[in-house]
Order: structure tokens, then C-alpha cells, then sequence
């Protein structure tokens, strides 16, 4: 895909307007992992090849964390973000543009930069501005599925909870310069100091963050009220260490400390101990486990404090609750690795468990089973009782699959009615055909009033050198020739 070339906007009409909307700094956006993680989801849940987030400002169109092409900052007025949300910022979703002829004539379509035909985005509102898009794209038409754009949505809802955080985090930043502008006009008289410091305390009270201090000796001074209610503590209440020789070992037991997987931390991994240590702590994410309490994530971020002669005076941390963002993104991971219907692992996840016994093999020599199994009659199932008694049937199927095979083994539904049962180390014809009878036994008894059904079952050993692509192309070939052999 090509790109056009902007011209120099330092001595056009867009000269000095390079801050972007809420506070949004470009550089910054596109060197960041978590929304770079987001728009490969968002490539990977809606099957396409391109994915991006367009940030707009007053002339420009900036391509952010660009999936799958280089990116570029093209012009506003050009950009189909801009076009696409003109009336109203909404999901949209275009199966071809090349077909819309509100679209067909744009730059990005009819080739003059590119042939975008596939198009889905979601915009980006931040204080109910339109700031740009979470957008997927391909050089190719396709028949997108219903829940793209509610995907794409949902995905564009933790783009937006990335920019606010930012915002407040220079918000933040903005606030600490601020306070310590009051404090130092405050030193020249007690009556300013008094008031500064009962500004300070109102601050840090009202800030949606919890906040932790201590002194140069490790002794914490300062817990605020969003602090306090994550421990469980009383205003006034602030745990200290009982000792210098392990304070942060107390530490970490008073405020059920521990890592994101819930093991208690080492008192050298307390991020305000980090501080001391290392001068300065940057998103290190822990978690509280409180009794009776869902597991709280936490991003901290802290640094020492310093007086007017350069020496530690203390150390302060700021804690964000990141727990329902990273149940969320949990959530995607696994809708972008299982199929819908049924819960079994999809194409993207069998591929990487072959390649996984694949490498067992070279170390142990131990051969994988695979079954590439294609349910006979679906369509016909489909077409004379219905869709939902084909999805019964594909649901049975995927039980029937699940109770013949080990725990260890994986079973994974690659396509309308195909499935694929993998057994690492399973190593014999035998033992194929054995769970080959095994699977049609079960499928023919009828079960809840539901049909017999029968399954295509092919049969292949992995081999030295084999590929995940390789062995599942042999294991439907011979899926194939097992159909033929019925006709």
C-alpha cells in the first residue's frame, strides 16, 4: 500500500497546531505495547489483514500503531476516517467501498494511494469529541461477519480507556509541578505553607489514584482515600513497618501484596521498596488479595523524593486500578483463539499445539495422531431441520470429541463442519484407529432425541520434518479419500 506525501504543515495552514485533541501526543501513542496489542486483536477478530488507529486533529489524519502496513499522516479532508464519520460518529462496517458511491471515489479506494474494497471502524469519543477510529481494512472484498462491528466496538472502548488513562497521567504530571510550585511559595511564610499543605491533602484525597508515601527511612506517612478503601483501612490508618532490618516484608503482609497471578511478593518486589532501590519504578503492575475480595491489578509507577541538597527525602508511589482492563483483555485473547459455537480452540491455537508436538517428536521421538474429521451430512442437517439443529449437531459433535480423547490432547473446530482431534505422542496406527471407532461408535447412537450422525474421519502421523501446515494438509487428504471410499 502507498502512502501520499503530506507538505510541510511547519509554514502552512496547519502551522502550530500540533497538539492533538485531549491532550493525545503522537510519537508517544505509537510506541505504546498496550494499544499496539489492541489493534492486533482487532486484526485477529475480525480476520483482517490491516489494522490501525487513525487520531485526528484540525489537519491531519495520524496513523497510529499500524498493523500489517507502515502507517503514514496524510491529510484530513482526504482520510476515510474523517469521511466516514462526517455525519455522525458510528460503527461502520463496508464489505466492498469500491461498490459504495458515497466511498468509490476516494483516493484510498479507486488507487490513487490505495484499493481499500473490505473496511470496518469504530470511532474514538473522548469527552463526546470525536478524536478518530479503531479501524481493519483489506486490499480485498469480504462478506464480514454480523458481530464486526460490535467487535471492533468493543475493542475501540479500550483504545479510548488507553487515551484517558494518558490524559490523566499528564493530568497528573501537570498537578505534581503544580504542588510543588505551591509548596516552594509556600516556604517564604507559614500562613501560604499551612494553606499549601491543607491544598495538598484535598488533592490527594480527590485524586481517582491511590497514593503512597514514605519517608527516607522507609516508614510510610501517606495512604490516601482511594488507597485506604483498596486495604480495607479506616481513615487515619496508615501500616508502617515494625523494623528497618525487613520493613518492606511487613509491608507487603499489611497490604496482602502480591503478584498478578497471585503469588505474595518478595519484600525486595514491593514497588515503593523498588524506588528506594532503583530511584524510580515505571507501570510495575501487582495485585491486592484481600480475603473475600476478587484479586485487584495495579499499575504503579513512583520515584524518590529529593531536598534542595540532592538527598533522598523520601519516596512517593501512584497505583491505578487496571483490573476490569485486563479482564477484558483476557476475555478478547480468548475469543480471538476459540471458536464461538462451541468453546474448542480455532484454527490460530491448533496451529501452534501441532507445532508444539511437532517439537516434542524431534526431542522424543514420539509421533502425534491427528484426525482431521469432516461431519457427514451437515448440510443436509442445515437445510431439513434447521440452523439451530445444526449447531446441535456440531455442539455434539464437539462433546463427542472431547470425552474420547486425553486431557492433555486437543480438540479444535477449524471450519463450518470440520474438526481436528491432535495426540502428541499418541504414536501408532493402532491407536488412531482405534479412536477412529471409538468416534463413530458414539456418534452413531442417537442421543437427546437428536439424529445418528456419522463423521469423515482422516487419519495422519506426524513425521520428521513435518510442518503444522503439512501435517494437517495430509490428515485432509486423507479425510478425502475416506469420503470417496463411501460414495
Amino acid at each position: 500500500m502507498t502512502v501520499p506525501t503530506l507538505p510541510d504543515e511547519a509554514t502552512g495552514p496547519c502551522a502550530r497546531r500540533t497538539r492533538l485533541p485531549a491532550g493525545l501526543d503522537v510519537q508517544d501513542l505509537d510506541h505504546d505495547a498496550e494499544l499496539a496489542a489492541v489493534v492486533r486483536i482487532a486484526a485477529a477478530v475480525t480476520g483482517m489483514p490491516f489494522a490501525t488507529v487513525n487520531v485526528l486533529d484540525d489537519c491531519s489524519q495520524h496513523q497510529i500503531a499500524p498493523h500489517g502496513f507502515p502507517g503514514a499522516t496524510t491529510a484530513r479532508e482526504e482520510s476515510l476516517c474523517s469521511v466516514v464519520n462526517a455525519d455522525a460518529p458510528a460503527v461502520r462496517a463496508h464489505d466492498d467501498l469500491s461498490t459504495d458511491p458515497v466511498h468509490a471515489a476516494s483516493p484510498w479506494v479507486d488507487g490513487r494511494y490505495a484499493r481499500v474494497r473490505a473496511y470496518a471502524s469504530a470511532p474514538l469519543v473522548v469527552d463526546g469529541a470525536l478524536v478518530g477510529t479503531l479501524c481493519v481494512f483489506d486490499t480485498a472484498p469480504h462478506a464480514l461477519a454480523p458481530a464486526t462491528g460490535e467487535r471492533l466496538a468493543d475493542l475501540a472502548a479500550v483504545v479510548v480507556a488507553l487515551l484517558q488513562r494518558r490524559r490523566q497521567a499528564a493530568q497528573l504530571a501537570d498537578l505534581a509541578v503544580a504542588s510543588s510550585a505551591a509548596r516552594e511559595q509556600a516556604e517564604a511564610a507559614a500562613a501560604d505553607r499551612a494553606r499549601s499543605e491543607a491544598f495538598t491533602r484535598a488533592l490527594l484525597e480527590a485524586l481517582p489514584v491511590g497514593v503512597v508515601a514514605a519517608d527516607a527511612e522507609g516508614r510510610i506517612t501517606l495512604c490516601n482515600r482511594v488507597g485506604r478503601r483498596w486495604h480495607g483501612l479506616a481513615d487515619g490508618d496508615v501500616p508502617g513497618p515494625a523494623g528497618a532490618a525487613d520493613p518492606y516484608g511487613d509491608v507487603a503482609t499489611a497490604f496482602d501484596l502480591c503478584t498478578p497471578d497471585g503469588r505474595p511478593l518478595e519484600p525486595h518486589e514491593v514497588p515503593l521498596a523498588r524506588v528506594f532501590t532503583e530511584g524510580r519504578v515505571h507501570d510495575a503492575e501487582i495485585a491486592i488479595a484481600r480475603p473475600g475480595e476478587r484479586l485487584r491489578v495495579l499499575r504503579s509507577s513512583g520515584a524518590l523524593v529529593v531536598d534542595g541538597q540532592g538527598r533522598p527525602a523520601g519516596a512517593v508511589l501512584a497505583s491505578m486500578d487496571v483490573t476490569d482492563q485486563r479482564e477484558l483483555e483476557a476475555r478478547l485473547r480468548e475469543a480471538a483463539l476459540h471458536d464461538a459455537l462451541t468453546g474448542l480452540p480455532n484454527r490460530a491455537l491448533l496451529l501452534d499445539r501441532v507445532e508444539l508436538a511437532l517439537r516434542a517428536q524431534e526431542r522424543d521421538g514420539l509421533a502425534a495422531v491427528l484426525l482431521y474429521c469432516d461431519l457427514d451430512g451437515f448440510k443436509g442437517i442445515n437445510d431439513t431441520l434447521g440452523h439451530a439443529a445444526g449447531d446441535a449437531a456440531l455442539l455434539r459433535m464437539a462433546t463427542v470429541l472431547r470425552g474420547t480423547v486425553r486431557p492433555g490432547d486437543t480438540v479444535a473446530r477449524i471450519g463450518g463442519d470440520e474438526f481436528v482431534v491432535l495426540c502428541p505422542g499418541a504414536g501408532t496406527e493402532l491407536v488412531a484407529r482405534a479412536l477412529v471407532a471409538r468416534i463413530e461408535r458414539t456418534l452413531a447412537a442417537p442421543a437427546d432425541g437428536g439424529p445418528a450422525l456419522r463423521s469423515s474421519t482422516g487419519v495422519a502421523l506426524s513425521r520428521r520434518g513435518d510442518t503444522p501446515d503439512s501435517l494437517l494438509r495430509r490428515g485432509d487428504a486423507a479425510m478425502y479419500e475416506v469420503k470417496r471410499s463411501r460414495r
